[in-house]
């Protein structure tokens, strides 16, 4: 079997992890696609960013034991939350995502953030699966440009100024349940889902406690796994329901400071 922390730190990624079984997927992918089909009307911020904070049921997901265990060979026991976005790719959409780093977004310090990738549905090349480039995150902050392209789903068409090799890449394809994870640092991106089935993703970010923000609007945590000796960032609160007041309140405290950049640190 494959040492995780070594072949990540090698590669800037491990994949797959058997990380939530099928049931659970399937009832989680329906309900997802019922939001995204009559989205809810009541919260002033995209429902789909910070979705964590907003029913137990999709931070269920994010603090899956297997996923957790394989985040934590990585970065460690003390394991927060920084945020869950749910991409939502439409069938036969032509969006696709730019080649870009994560760590472009958040300020944080030192680069120790883990994007743990979830997939609802099996994904493969043909519905826009993601892609790596390997090593990449050796390179250490990649310069960016912001193309604005309006077939990218990132908020300014964000994208990496060096050449890909189409030689190196390594499409992260996965069945539902497995999930990826992969260093802020790695460039990554997709393209677009050319399926009759939306395709739905969930991309965790896991950090160790020790980190910090040193630039940017503040960004909130939820504590996943043991301690947090540092209390760098303020503490989300853990949803209890399922879209009710006092997570709709929590995810606009949360989500609020982000909104004048078009969440481009969510």
């Amino acid at each position: 079997m494959i040492e995780i922390k070594k072949f990540y730190d090698d590669n800037g990624y491990y994949l797959p992890i058997d990380a939530i079984e099928n049931t659970k997927i399937d009832k989680a992918y329906e309900k997802l696609i019922k939001l995204y089909q009559n989205p809810p009307k009541n919260i002033k911020h995209p429902w789909n960013l910070q979705a964590h904070l907003l029913a137990n049921w999709i931070y269920e997901l994010c603090i899956s034991p297997p996923l957790l265990d394989a985040v934590e060979k990585v970065i460690g026991p003390n394991i927060l939350i920084q945020s869950a976005d749910i991409f939502i790719k439409p069938a036969k959409g032509k969006n696709h995502i730019n080649w870009h780093q994560d760590a472009n977004y958040w300020g944080l310090n030192p680069y120790d953030l883990v994007t743990g990738w979830i997939a609802l549905n099996n994904v493969n090349l043909d519905n826009g699966c993601m892609n790596y480039l390997p090593k990449s995150h050796l390179k250490n902050k990649i310069e960016h440009i912001e193309t604005f392209d309006k077939r990218s789903d990132l908020t300014r068409g964000q994208e990496v100024k060096i050449d890909i090799d189409n030689k190196e890449i390594v499409p992260v394809i996965l069945k539902k349940g497995q999930a990826a994870l992969h260093h802020c640092l790695l460039a990554h991106g997709s393209g677009p889902n050319l399926t009759e089935f939306p395709r739905i993703g969930i991309a965790v970010r896991y950090l160790p406690t020790h980190v910090k923000q040193t630039k940017g609007p503040p960004i909130s945590m939820i504590l996943a796994r043991g301690i947090d000796e540092y209390k760098n960032f303020k503490m989300d609160k853990i949803p209890t329901g399922d879209f009710d007041l006092g997570a709709i309140a929590e995810h606009d405290l949360a989500s609020t400071p982000h909104a004048p950049s078009n969440y481009a640190t969510s």
